[in-house]
């Protein structure tokens, strides 16, 4: 028995066709982040999306006449495939805006003028750590770098008189950077960065678990400062701070497909591997929800998919117990052996933080 829409307060809007298309080209990285979920994805291996795949999803991509916006993230470094030319050369014949998430340590002169030539339509640079401090979040870099990256991107437009990619950083708020995140917007606008967003982090081990900035009810929220410091600037985007708001999923309002690095389709990010996830310190583990794959599937086809509309139509009234309401979370039977949540879902659309807007993504 579900329940349904009767008992539900929240709304959104549930888009009917693909408008927008999450590819991960990598699960390579070249840093070691102390937020990253990849220490915490189950049986989690590298590889690179194949050329051959890459061939096949363009065709299905051409056939999307609502497709509106690529975006190349993944949990890995985009920049780490070893054929990131060519795949963002056969990209770029879609004529659809293309948004590049990187940590930015490889971009070199010749992928910044590629990005101006295609163009691109944004790049977002990770940047957690302030210049000139031995980084705690980004391991295995350094903040000079990604600001290096801002300067060339800037300067490539400016000889090209081109005003793509728009330039932007993210920067993911812990307690361990919390007094540094206005020096690193402020830094990274003075390099060049057009956008700054801010997002809160999602805890996905014990210890990240007690660094979150966010309340359940927004007390003690210690984003406040920074938000009341930038409110007038609108080229600042800073994630809530409070998980007792109304939910609305931003991927599916968007009719987003996210495919992994091997061809799976997921709704989301986080929906895309099984890994472990804490939700105000209470372990979860969040499965994988794929519905298919590019290799041996029609894209359209998958989305249209019975399995696949019926999941979607469950956000119409989001049909999810909110997990923030929840008076024993550490008593949850479901969540903590079954991994379904008291409403009999399999995936964890209940506790997800981007649904809060207490995470975001470019």
């Amino acid at each position: 028995m579900r329940f349904e829409w009767m008992g539900r307060q929240e709304r959104q809007y549930v888009a009917d066709t693909i408008s927008q298309v999450y590819i991960e080209l990598s699960t390579a990285c070249n840093l070691s982040c102390t937020t990253c979920v990849r220490h915490s994805i189950k049986n989690f291996e590298i590889a690179h999306f194949k050329k051959s795949m890459m061939k096949g999803l363009i065709a299905q991509l051409q056939k999307l006449q609502s497709l509106k916006r690529i975006v190349l993230l993944g949990f890995g470094e985009a920049l780490c495939n070893p054929d990131i030319q060519w795949h963002l050369e056969q990209l770029g014949t879609l004529n659809v805006p293309i948004v590049l998430v990187t940590n930015g340590m490889r971009i070199d002169t010749t992928l910044a003028t590629l990005f101006v030539h295609i163009p691109i339509e944004a790049v977002y640079i990770s940047i957690d750590d302030i210049y000139g401090i031995n980084p705690v979040i980004r391991k295995g870099g350094s903040s000079d770098v990604p600001l290096s990256a801002i300067r060339l991107i800037k300067k490539i437009k400016q000889e090209e008189n081109n005003t793509k990619p728009l330039i932007g950083i993210e920067t993911v708020a812990t307690t361990h950077n919390i007094d540094k995140i206005d020096a690193i917007i402020l830094t990274a606008k003075e390099a060049g960065a057009e956008h700054c967003i801010v997002s809160n982090v999602f805890p996905y081990t014990d210890e990240m678990s007690k660094n979150i900035l966010y309340t359940i009810d927004g007390s003690g929220d210690r984003l406040t400062l920074i938000r009341k410091k930038f409110y007038k600037d609108k080229s600042v985007t800073i994630a809530g701070g409070s998980a007792s708001v109304a939910r609305h999923c931003p991927f599916i309002e968007k009719g987003t497909i996210f495919i992994t690095v091997n061809g799976q389709i997921a709704p989301c990010p986080e929906l895309a591997y099984t890994h472990t996830a804490y939700y105000f310190g209470n372990p979860r583990v969040h499965q994988k929800h794929w519905f298919g794959t590019i290799t041996k599937g029609n894209i359209t086809d998958i989305w249209n998919s019975n399995e696949y509309v019926s999941f979607r139509d469950t956000f119409r009234y989001f049909e999810f117990p909110d997990c923030t309401l929840c008076v024993e979370p550490d008593m949850c039977f479901h969540r903590t052996v079954e991994n379904k949540d008291c409403y009999w879902n399999t995936s964890p659309c209940g506790e997800c933080l981007w649904a809060k807007g207490i995470v975001l993504c470019p």
